[in-house]
């Protein structure tokens, strides 16, 4: 049932319910952790850039799929001479008390093929805006889940998609290492 929810993400016309973070990062470092209720049928939980969020938002989801690209429909060639470039987000998906893992992600998963892992209680998030990153975690075992390259080319926006139902609760950081906290909204930044 999970895969079947991802692939609605890309072939059907869904309503979806995004929240954009209140903070914009720009710079260093920054970790958050929430909790996202094992019931909830779809949510994923992410960042992306703050102009390219919006327009996703305010774009009817029956025009344009924000995970589909589709092809000019030319053969111009231009399309080949592009370098690829990060996403401009990235999300990890959660539904049914298990995150679907991406295809090529180094996850310790017990399933060879990867597909799936159980929920862990905390979720972390962590930003590197200068290496143009995205690492999710188990914020308990602070086991890495997923890793991958998400487009910093402008501020970065913590962000919630719910589809289907579903709940998370922000945590508050918790920090191992000496490092200087700033707490903006409902998001901790560590310089």
């Amino acid at each position: 049932m999970l895969f079947a929810a991802e692939r609605l993400m890309t072939s059907c016309h869904l309503s979806i319910d995004l929240v954009i973070g209140d903070v914009a990062i720009t710079q260093g470092k920054s970790y958050w952790a929430c909790c996202v209720d094992p019931s909830s049928y779809l949510v994923k939980v992410g960042v992306g850039l703050e102009s390219k969020l919006q327009e996703w938002f305010q774009v009817p989801q029956d025009v344009v799929s924000p995970r589909y690209d589709p092809d000019s429909g030319h053969d111009s060639g231009a399309e080949d001479t592009t370098v690829e470039a990060p996403p401009p987000y990235a999300f990890l998906t959660i539904g049914m008390g298990k995150i679907l893992l991406s295809h090529g992600s180094a996850l310790t998963s017990r399933d060879p093929n990867g597909c799936t892992v159980p929920l862990p209680p905390r979720i972390g998030i962590c930003l590197d805006y200068e290496q143009g990153k995205v690492s999710f975690y188990d914020a308990v075992s602070f086991r890495e889940l997923w890793e991958c390259g998400v487009d910093c080319s402008g501020p970065v926006c913590p962000a919630f998609c719910f589809i289907g139902g579903g709940a998370l609760h922000l945590q508050e950081l918790v920090a191992n290492k000496q490092e200087r906290k700033v707490t903006i909204g409902n998001f901790t930044k560590l310089d």
